[in-house]
């Protein structure tokens, strides 16, 4: 019987030996590191049409444009002296309350999508833009500082269209005024 007892005994320590083995070859693998929060980019011609540049970061507007959009706000496509303006013309069409165009004009203190389509419409869409919103963009970006504007454009190639966008209301900005833009300064 002892033979048995220890074939027994053999038997079940082999049994606990594969188990043990087994759990031992067993890889817990880590967790999946939780998903990053997704990466919010910020579109700094959007921010500047709708009053989201802060006044720190205004200034410096048309060099980070020119950074950003190379192909679109290197070269205007027509520049305007009284008020000092420059148009420029976009790759693609963005929207900007409630409205969507392809040029962007920049004066010293105003950054203005221009639509095609007359001062009615446009202010129509705005309208309705702002009542679709949740996010009540007025609440929060306009201020004594940021203004929306809209009105129409008078210039040659503007007739029949409408600017709007936002004016900065900050003493001494001029977006215009840019160190590569040299010309523009005049010399005694």
């Amino acid at each position: 019987m002892r033979r048995s007892n220890s074939n027994a005994s053999l038997a079940l320590a082999s049994v606990l030996l594969a188990a043990s083995a087994a759990v031992a070859a067993q890889v817990v693998a880590p967790a999946p590191p939780a998903p990053s929060p997704p990466v919010q980019t910020t579109d700094t011609l959007l921010d500047a049409l709708t009053c989201r540049t802060s006044a720190g970061d205004i200034a410096g507007l048309l060099a980070r444009l020119r950074r950003e959009r190379p192909s679109e706000f290197v070269q205007t496509e027509r520049q305007y002296g009284t008020p000092k303006m420059d148009l420029y013309r976009l790759d693609a069409s963005v929207d900007a309350w409630g409205n969507e165009g392809d040029a962007v004009v920049i004066t010293d203190d105003r950054v203005l999508l221009l639509v095609d389509a007359p001062i009615d419409t446009a202010s129509m869409r705005l309208e309705q833009s702002l009542a679709d919103s949740r996010e009540a963009p007025l609440s929060g970006a306009l201020d004594d500082l940021h203004a929306l504007v809209v009105y129409a454009g008078e210039h040659p190639g503007m007739q029949q269209r409408t600017l709007i966008g936002c004016e900065y209301r900050m003493p001494g900005l001029s977006l215009l005024a840019n160190p590569d833009d040299a010309w523009r300064t005049p010399t005694p």
